[in-house]
């Protein structure tokens, strides 16, 4: 059936019996299509009777199921098609619309459900993917499992399920062989570090672990050698195997202890003539690192206590400095700030730093107020955007290219007002004072919106 033979002018004479007989006709095509569920093409026909009687026979209602037909055949295949594509939800929202509005349209409500459980599914595989990754080994398993009961071929969920079980399994035995070597069970924990080894070479500090266990037998001749030497007072022999203890292992028993003990012996006179030779040359790190060796080694050696609190403020307030200058040349002014005033913290009266912190703290301020306004102007909040802007240019004048900013802010913020008068104008069809803003708006941006194709339709 052809729709183009069955098109009359509209306007012009036409006879009351003519124009009868072309309503009846075009009417009988629109039912016609109807019958055969083609909606758009029946939509046609209506709308021709809508333009030269719209109260014809029940043509409005026709009409106005056909549209509903049309939402429904487009919204339905949208949200099968974004079910397909792995788009769940956006083929959820699809698929409710038609359910909500035709509960029994085709297979909607089987398509929604189908939806809602891969939404499920996607959201528990996640979780589980987090649990593992977080090494939440029984959580993981448990989601995994879920997810393989309700679809067992859901993605890699068997696998991630097989393997976190594995996980699990290592962590308990690597659990027990740590305990083992706590308790100092050298034997039994070498025994089940090796088992983890074979199973999964490399996993967590296994190797290091079986290597500890094997060389704790002679890290303890190597102690009572050392323990033996310290009560002779032989320092050098004491330090010299001692230091091998600790190097291997330094929580050995008092391995540490001895051999901290032996050093102050035969090292803190020289420590501390290097460690004021460094606090008068100003070398922070050193004296400091000479200090608390003296400290370590006997807590009340005379004036060490007070030199290594003022070294590490001194150290302290040059690493801040330092920060603060290498932030602020990388226009990093946040941290910039911080740093400066951690220096103003320990050293009030350092009025360079004062400085530099006003010029941090505004060049922060200008530039939180211009991200500000790009989001706003991201965002087409015009007279937001132009505020900030016109808080810049008090700041600052020449900052970036705040005044071309303000320029676009102002026109779009004009633009958006002409448009919104516009439409409303056009909307309570008052189509001359419409068309008069629209051109307005045409001699400010030529390209707004659909401005132009609004003019066109309007004449």
């Amino acid at each position: 059936m052809n729709q183009e033979t069955t098109r009359l002018e509209v306007s012009g004479p036409r006879s009351i019996g003519e124009r009868e007989r072309w309503l009846a006709k075009i009417y009988e095509h629109a039912r016609y299509y109807l019958a055969l569920n083609q909606w758009e093409e029946a939509l046609d026909f209506l709308e021709q009777i809508a333009q030269v009687e719209p109260q014809y026979r029940d043509s409005a209602r026709l009409a106005e199921q056909a549209w509903e037909q049309v939402r429904l055949v487009q919204a339905y295949g949208r949200g099968v098609d974004s079910l397909r594509n792995g788009e769940v939800e956006a083929a959820m929202g699809y698929l409710s619309w038609v359910v909500s509005h035709a509960p029994n349209y085709r297979d909607a409500m089987a398509k929604l459900r189908e939806a809602q459980q891969q939404a499920r599914l996607t959201e528990m595989y996640r979780r589980g993917l987090n649990y593992y990754t977080e090494e939440r080994w029984d959580e993981a398993i448990e989601i995994f499992q879920a997810v393989i009961a309700a679809e067992p071929g859901y993605r890699h969920a068997l696998d991630m399920l097989e393997d976190s079980r594995q996980q699990l399994a290592l962590a308990n035995m690597h659990a027990d062989g740590l305990a083992m070597v706590q308790d100092g069970d050298w034997d039994s924990a070498a025994e089940i570090l090796r088992k983890i080894q074979s199973i999964a070479p490399g996993y967590a500090d296994v190797s290091e672990r079986l290597r500890e266990a094997e060389r704790m037998r002679s890290l303890s001749k190597l102690y009572e050698r050392g323990r033996e030497a310290y009560e002779a007072g032989d320092w050098s022999q004491a330090i010299d195997l001692l230091d091998q203890v600790v190097s291997a292992r330094e929580d050995y028993r008092d391995a540490a202890q001895l051999l901290r003990s032996a050093m102050v012996e035969k090292q803190l006179v020289y420590i501390s003539q290097d460690a004021e030779e460094a606090f008068d040359n100003k070398q922070w790190a050193e004296a400091i690192e000479h200090y608390q060796a003296i400290v370590a080694m006997r807590a009340d050696y005379p004036r060490a206590q007070a030199r290594l609190v003022e070294a590490k403020r001194q150290r302290q307030v040059e690493q801040a400095y330092q920060e603060g200058l290498r932030t602020f040349k990388g226009r990093r002014w946040l941290e910039a700030i911080v740093h400066f005033e951690e220096v103003l913290a320990l050293d009030p009266a350092n009025n360079d730093v004062r400085d530099l912190l006003a010029q941090a703290s505004l060049q922060k301020k200008l530039e939180d107020l211009y991200n500000q306004a790009q989001k706003s102007l991201e965002e087409k909040k015009w007279g937001e955007a132009e505020e900030c802007l016109q808080q810049i240019v008090a700041l600052q004048g020449n900052y970036r290219d705040v005044h071309r900013l303000v320029e676009r802010a102002r026109l779009q913020g004009q633009l958006a007002t002409l448009y919104g008068k516009a439409m409303q104008a056009w909307e309570a069809g008052q189509r001359t004072e419409a068309v008069t803003l629209f051109e307005q708006i045409m001699d400010l941006d030529p390209r707004y919106m659909d401005v132009a194709r609004r003019l066109q339709r309007a004449n």
